[in-house]
């Protein structure tokens, strides 16, 4: 059979889920047929890509490759519809300042800069699901300003066109309720979040759910995602309630009722970067930004 994006849904879905009867639910169908459908896939790829357990199913050593694959075609094309979406519609005026990125506190802060450095501008800042959709804008000249990020084991954009400079590499933390039994910890080993739930990272953290899914493989285990959608304020305030849990910025923050701890080897980890065109409005500004100084800036826009 030939393999297609529905099917690699499938193969996302039973997954995440961790048996074939969670995921049929998740799906929608019933068990056999999930059944049915998994096995000619695994035929369309050549061999099984998950073992059988009687508490559910594990990826095989096949099915971590395809599981990884197929999360990075379904996210471009996921960056192709969002992007044509994108450069359909119609410019800002002129006398509109306007940036992008990926979700995070840096876009805030930065836009709370311009909105300091330029108070009579009308400003309008994007966030998109992707570095990738992001750089789209830039290079169609509908945003002057571009935030970017980069993690591990995840294809970094490329920014050869664009003038860059980088704010910094960070760590990743892991965020964990109160009372959760390793809240007392200095640090903490991924191993030992193998039997946890996870919050998914959101979709528009860009490559981090993938940098975190090989992370977590590399370690042992793959990640029981059973919170998907979430943007970060919401991600915490469902791992404080429901003793799941989940990846944070160390810039971000504070979280309320959340205790965030680093990981012992730091392999999770965000590089983040602004990009810009030679003619943009904002060259001058993101040439000379004191980065020091934007880390000290809250959330929200000055």
């Amino acid at each position: 059979m030939d393999i297609a994006l529905r099917h690699l849904r499938v193969v996302l879905t039973v997954a995440e889920a961790g048996s074939i009867s969670r995921a049929a639910a998740t799906l929608k169908i019933a068990q056999s047929g999930l059944t049915t459908q998994l096995r000619r896939i695994e035929q369309g790829f050549g061999g099984p890509l998950f073992r059988r357990r009687a508490d559910g199913v594990v990826p095989t050593e096949l099915g971590v490759h395809v599981l990884g694959r197929a999360q990075e075609i379904l996210d471009e094309f996921g960056d192709l519809i969002t992007t044509a979406r994108t450069l359909a519609r119609p410019a800002e005026p002129p006398e509109a300042i306007a940036l992008g990125g990926v979700d995070g506190p840096w876009v805030l802060r930065i836009a709370g800069l311009v909105q300091d450095r330029f108070p009579r501008h009308e400003q309008l800042t994007y966030l998109e699901s992707s570095s990738q959709a992001v750089l789209d804008l830039l290079r169609t000249e509908k945003i002057a300003l571009a935030v970017v990020g980069e993690y591990p084991d995840v294809v970094a954009p490329s920014l050869r066109e664009f003038n860059a400079r980088d704010l910094g590499t960070e760590p990743l933390l892991v965020g964990l309720a109160p009372t959760h039994r390793l809240a007392h910890r200095r640090a903490i080993a991924l191993e030992d979040l193998a039997g946890d739930t996870w919050v998914a990272p959101g979709d528009r953290l860009d490559g981090l759910g993938v940098s975190l899914r090989i992370a977590c493989e590399r370690a042992g285990f793959t990640p029981r995602f059973r919170y998907f959608g979430a943007d970060q304020a919401t991600a915490a305030a469902i791992v404080s309630g429901s003793g799941a849990v989940g990846v944070f910025p160390a810039t971000g923050g504070p979280w309320p009722g959340l205790v965030t701890k680093p990981l012992e080897d730091g392999r999770l980890w965000r590089r983040t970067r602004l990009a810009w065109t030679a003619g943009s409005p904002l060259a001058w500004l993101a040439a000379t930004i004191d980065v020091g100084a934007l880390r000290s800036r809250g959330h929200q826009p000055a």
